[in-house]
């Protein structure tokens, strides 16, 4: 905790604090975010940590996908499963980390609604396009009291916004790998009604960064987004809204695997398909000035499905089926009950349903859930947020989550915000009951920790469908539910109209904390995962951000993370001196010290970015220089002591080097980039970086009065 306080008031007395602006051009204080608080707020009066990328970020910077626009920001990281307590190395998508937190522990919604879909911990960002998105809304730290347990790190919220003017735009983009992303967006408004369509394909010939290897790093694909949103304002104080979304992604799939029982290789081939459905009508209505309420209804099924056959005599090799359907109504009604009192209460019910033939049987979960905050102001300068959320959960316990949140406005420059909120989460049907291998994918197995037992594995080493088991399994046991406690404290100062700087010191104490390990390998030496629980882990460190507008043409953005994790009964027995490690070749035995321990894997030390961005509108040209560093950070145990300790068990730090050049003509916009410029790869810990990657895209966008809209 001691680099929290000199951090703190070292940013306090250089006045290198930053209020949360992410806007090139505009005063983004003024912005308003929801996912926050659940109800309109100015960011400025935001007192828990939060980010803001709006539309013309996400232009700026080129990207087409969720993973290429987050991965750019502070603290923010995209891992695959291997991050989030399951084994894969990204097979099942990338999410994103926070704080330190695996993907498990960020809620990701889209205008407020879960998007479901979890493999391997992870809802693959990928699958999400930004072609219509509005704005997206980062909040940092524990948000369980207003979004349950998922909500452990953080939450993401995807606003796709209501159209405001007549408007048709359409762009293609062309990459390397023959990629491909297509647009087409119509927004239509007319008295109380508003249309909003929206698509994009998106495709590529995948790659191979491994040639000494069979089969693709990324295999090809392409994926369809189709989405519509209807309103209508019948009243002033009446708004009806109905929103459907569809995805689908079919991805072809070749692997030249060992046969189990025999050296021979046996190629096969076939086809994964994904399928991703919402459907969301809202009714709001405003009864009075002080008085409003929602009703929403969410349906949400997500399906994949892959099928695989030997080439030779095309009999099945392979089959794997994972249906999610999430049902849920809910209500959230604001009531200003005092001058300086607004006060939201809200709840619901929802049904988890999980068909898949990695479990035995049908997976049903209901939640009944119930929540309440209220802000009290008061004064100018002194805001109090206090909430509270009941989870009565039918295959776990019932818990209570709490939160307070207290924003103090010293000048009219400075601001400081401190919060604490604890949150939980319970052992997911994936890590309790999965049994499932993967030959496809090198024939890894997963065993839920209900599925698997040290006599099981000793029993299938006789038979000789175990090779090795490892020291870890000696510690299966029946998972436990996790918890967490999670404190913020921020300060936020504008040093003038051009610059700001911010910093952030967070803490999140999390017990019984889910972590996937290695128990044993297979015949043909591929790995078998179990998970365990950590009893108690830590995540804590530091973030400081700045901006600077140094014309109304260029403009400078950074931010800087230092992360610190451990297991805390690690820590206790290298102190004690009970904790050995292995030199790498010589095999010499010595006893760690406290520097020695890398903590908890896939988390980087030191996290980076620097972004320039430049737009001169009267004649037409854009462009960014955006640099990116992640450092080192641990991946697997290689000397047996189940700890990362040494430097053969880290992957390395890297720098990326992304820049863009726009050009409007007319109605017409003109946009090369280049990403990667470094041709940075890592085949091992980064296959889903393929080095570097040039593209070329044209959009055209056109409006009742052909007018170029300014999205």
């Amino acid at each position: 905790m001691k680099y929290f306080f000199l951090l703190f008031i070292g940013a306090f007395f250089t006045k290198t604090a930053f209020s949360q602006m992410d806007s090139v051009f505009a005063k983004q204080m003024d912005a308003v975010i929801v996912t926050a608080t659940r109800t309109e707020r100015k960011l400025s009066n935001v007192a828990v940590p939060a980010q803001l990328i709006n539309n013309k970020i996400i232009q700026q910077s080129g990207s087409v996908r969720l993973t290429d626009i987050l991965q750019e920001q502070t603290g923010l990281f995209i891992t695959g499963g291997s991050s989030s307590g399951s084994p894969g190395g990204g097979i099942f998508g990338n999410g994103i980390q926070i704080q330190g937190l695996a993907p498990d522990y960020t809620l990701v919604l889209i205008d407020g609604e879960p998007v479901i879909g979890r493999q391997g911990g992870v809802i693959d960002l990928s699958r999400i396009t930004v072609g219509n998105i509005k704005q997206i809304e980062i909040v940092k730290g524990p948000s369980s009291s207003l979004y349950g347990s998922e909500a452990m790190g953080g939450v993401i919220n995807i606003i796709i916004g209501q159209p405001q003017k007549n408007v048709l735009t359409t762009s293609f983009r062309y990459g390397r790998f023959n990629e491909t992303d297509a647009n087409l967006s119509l927004a239509l408004n007319k008295k109380k009604w508003g249309l909003q369509f929206f698509g994009n394909r998106n495709g590529s010939q995948g790659y191979d960064l491994d040639k000494t290897t069979p089969g693709n790093t990324v295999d090809p694909y392409h994926n369809y987004t189709s989405q519509v949103k209807i309103s209508y304002k019948p009243s002033v104080k009446t708004q009806l809204s109905f929103s459907t979304r569809y995805f689908q992604q079919v991805q072809q799939n070749f692997y030249p695997v060992s046969d189990l029982n025999s050296s021979a290789i046996i190629p096969v081939s076939g086809n994964s398909i994904t399928k991703d459905i919402s459907i969301t009508p809202v009714l709001s209505q405003q009864f009075s000035k002080s008085l409003r309420s929602t009703v929403k209804f969410y349906f949400n099924r997500y399906q994949f499905r892959q099928e695989l056959s030997k080439q030779d005599d095309h009999s099945l090799y392979y089959y794997d089926f994972f249906q999610q359907s999430l049902i849920r109504a809910e209500n959230q009604t604001d009531w200003k009950w005092q001058k300086n009192n607004n006060l939201s209460i809200g709840g619901g019910i929802a049904a988890d349903i999980l068909n898949t033939n990695r479990y035995d049987g049908k997976k049903r979960d209901e939640i009944r859930y119930l929540f309440l905050q209220n802000e009290w102001k008061t004064n100018e300068r002194l805001i109090f947020i206090g909430g509270i959320r009941y989870d009565d959960n039918t295959a776990y316990q019932s818990k209570i989550s709490p939160k307070l949140a207290v924003s103090y406005k010293a000048t009219e420059r400075l601001r400081v915000n401190v919060s604490y909120g604890s949150g939980f989460k319970a052992p997911d049907f994936r890590q309790l009951y999965l049994n499932f291998s993967n030959d496809a994918a090198g024939g890894y197995m997963i065993y839920g920790a209900n599925e698997i037992t040290l006599s099981e594995l000793l029993k299938q080493q006789q038979q000789g469908l175990i090779s090795a088991i490892l020291q870890k399994a000696n510690q299966l046991a029946l998972l436990k539910p996790e918890s967490s406690k999670g404190f913020n404290a921020g300060i936020q100062y504008r040093v003038n109209n051009r610059l700001s700087i911010s910093s952030n010191l967070f803490r999140n104490d999390i017990d019984n904390l889910i972590q996937y390990d290695i128990i044993a390998y297979r015949g043909n030496n591929a790995p078998v995962y179990s998970y365990f629980n950590i009893d108690k882990a830590f995540t804590e460190g530091a973030e400081a951000s700045f901006q600077y507008l140094f014309s109304k043409k260029f403009f400078l953005q950074g931010g800087y993370q230092f992360l610190i994790t451990a297991d805390k009964n690690v820590l206790k027995q290298i102190k004690a001196g009970e904790v050995y490690a292995r030199e790498a070749g010589t095999n010499r035995v010595y006893k760690m010290n406290r520097w020695d321990y890398a903590g908890l894997p896939n988390r980087s030390a030191h996290m980076a970015n620097l972004k320039l961005f430049y737009e001169d509108e009267k004649r037409g040209w854009s462009g960014s220089f955006r640099i990116i560093y992640r450092s080192r950070w641990g991946t697997t145990d290689q000397d047996g002591n189940g700890i990362i300790n040494r430097r053969d068990e880290l992957a390395k730090g890297f720098l990326s080097l992304n820049v863009t050049l726009s050009k409007k003509i007319k109605d017409f916009k003109i946009q090369a980039a280049i990403e990667n410029l470094l041709n940075y790869k890592d085949v091992i810990n980064l296959p889903g970086q393929p080095g570097i990657q040039p593209y070329i895209s044209i959009s055209y966008s056109f409006t009742k009065k052909n007018k170029l809209h300014k999205l």
